[in-house]
């Protein structure tokens, strides 16, 4: 945000850094002249504005596919981690309904989603960069592992 700030006054003063060594807008009198080289660069702006992407390069492209195949992998593993320490941690004749044992086993499962961001930090992996769809998307992927793996274990006696 702030380098589009940087750019922006930079486009400000060249702008007006035009108007003043442009002797014939000044002489001509004319107040829609003068109008019209300032609409010219407030469009210039808005289309140069997206377009500094860099492009990325083939192994860059690489890099962060595998990077993000890490980071799911991570989350479906402590998925199955925390379904397995929910049903390690609650009997099975404890679970009927929503009551406290339930509880308790949705905070394990919210347990592994804390942990992820220690274990990307250890490894690396960039969750300062993450925001909050990324966050969503991991957690999910920790609750739907977590969840199939406490229901076939809990369903293994049935």
């Amino acid at each position: 945000m702030e380098k589009y700030r940087e750019y922006l006054e930079q486009q400000k003063r060249a702008a007006s850094a035009a108007k003043k060594e442009d002797p014939l807008q000044k002489k001509a009198g004319s107040g829609k002249e003068k109008e019209a080289p300032a609409e010219e660069a407030a469009s210039d702006t808005s289309e140069e504005v997206e377009v500094p992407q860099k492009k990325k390069t083939r192994e860059e492209k690489q890099q962060e596919h595998l990077v993000r195949i890490e980071k799911t992998l991570i989350a479906c593993g402590l998925g199955f981690a925390t379904g397995i320490i929910a049903f390690l941690v609650i009997s099975p004749t404890q679970i009927e309904g929503l009551n406290s044992y339930t509880i308790l086993a949705l905070l394990i499962m919210i347990a592994g989603i804390v942990v992820q961001r220690h274990i990307f930090m250890l490894l690396r992996l960039g969750s300062q960069k993450m925001g909050a769809k990324d966050w969503l998307y991991q957690g999910f992927m920790t609750f739907a592992f977590w969840f199939i793996t406490w229901t076939l274990l809990l369903t293994q006696g049935a």
